[in-house]
């Protein structure tokens, strides 16, 4: 039996319902394959590492996490305390074991409160068995999150790429929305009305014109996710790390078939259609969009660079030397090395993953 025909149990959920109410937003598809409560790819199945479907840059070495905690404290420190951390989607709980092992090395940093919100319970149960022994480490739901209610850092580590995506084009200078219909039993791509208004709006404002027929993929719920983050600081800073690029990079006509793309066992996968529920889907980050989204609810970027250069900044080079030479193994200096190089290469892990830093101020309104 071919991908398309098989039987995933979500993929037969999707087809249902299709059939019940007609063709659904790509967006919607995306969406069900990574969020499912039962079957999404993220809630029940998700491998991340080595091993995995995937790797992060806190799965390749520590120092990413120390490098990072070196830049939180530098934030921390133009804030009054109590100082709290709060990391968006922390994958296996790597990076949060890396950046609270740096903040135990630095007496002011040893206070600090680590708070994770996690919606998938298979990964919160993985942080959990890393993080057990942690006073300092809690778990919460958006829920608990109350308005203007923490003062100090809210992070996300390859986060964003995942939020579902609005794949749109120009089709005889109107814009059409890419739907998933069936042909028989086998998924297939339809075109229909745009889903969101607001999407065309944001092109216009932004000044970007596609080619007829030019995809873009477009991830319009990070507006509502960075007006909670908005609305949850008191004072301090939002820092987001991920793959992507400005609008105008991003959107650009070298990229027709957008930014979309699966992996499946460490594969590039070309098919979003396939294996529902059981590979990653997704699509680089317009931080254009983000940095418009939070000027409109009072975050200001204050920063903003690819991943290389902020780890380069932070002492890349010269923290990896002293590893180096302190390895007590090969096995050590090679992961050393490794890193290094990933964190360095223009196409791997350094260009091509940005660091955007937003701040909102306190209000002094009464």
């Amino acid at each position: 039996m071919n991908e398309r025909g098989s039987k995933w149990p979500l993929e037969e959920k999707l087809k249902a319902r299709i059939r019940e109410t007609g063709p659904i937003p790509f967006r919607d598809f995306m969406h069900a394959a990574l969020y499912d409560p039962e079957h999404g790819y993220y809630m029940r199945r998700a491998e991340i590492g080595v091993r995995g479907d995937y790797i992060t840059s806190a799965h390749l070495h520590p120092i990413f996490g120390e490098l990072l905690a070196k830049k939180f404290l530098a934030l921390f420190r133009d804030l009054a305390p109590p100082w709290t951390l709060l990391e968006w989607g922390a994958g296996t709980g790597r990076l949060a074991a890396d950046v609270l092992a740096a903040f135990e090395q630095e007496p002011e940093a040893r206070s600090i409160r680590y708070l994770i919100c996690e919606i998938s319970p298979r990964l919160r149960a993985e942080q959990q068995r890393l993080l057990e022994n942690r006073p300092n480490v809690a778990w919460v739901s958006e829920d608990d999150l109350e308005v203007e209610s923490l003062t100090g850092l809210i992070f996300s580590n390859e986060l964003l790429d995942a939020f579902p995506v609005h794949r749109v084009l120009r089709e005889r200078g109107a814009w059409r929305e890419l739907y998933v219909t069936l042909r028989g039993e086998a998924f297939a791509w339809v075109l229909g009305e745009l889903t969101r208004p607001e999407i065309a709006r944001y092109f216009e404002e932004v000044g970007i014109e596609l080619g007829e027929g030019q995809i873009a993929d477009v991830a319009m719920d990070i507006v509502p996710w960075l007006q909670r983050v908005a609305a949850i600081l008191r004072e301090g800073y939002v820092v987001t790390i991920d793959y992507g690029d400005t609008a105008d990079r991003l959107y650009d006509r070298t990229r027709w078939e957008g930014t979309l793309r699966c992996f499946y066992r460490r594969q590039l996968v070309s098919d979003p259609l396939a294996r529902v529920g059981e590979q990653d889907i997704t699509a680089s980050v317009d931080f254009t969009l983000i940095a418009r989204a939070g000027q409109a609810v009072g975050l200001e970027v204050v920063e903003f660079k690819s991943q290389r250069e902020l780890l380069m900044e932070l002492g890349l080079l010269e923290r990896a030397s002293v590893r180096l030479q302190h390895a007590a193994s090969s096995a050590e200096e090679v992961a050393a090395r490794l890193a290094l190089k990933h964190f360095l290469v223009p196409s791997d892990l350094g260009e091509n993953f940005k660091v955007l830093v937003q701040r909102k101020r306190r209000s002094t309104m009464v």
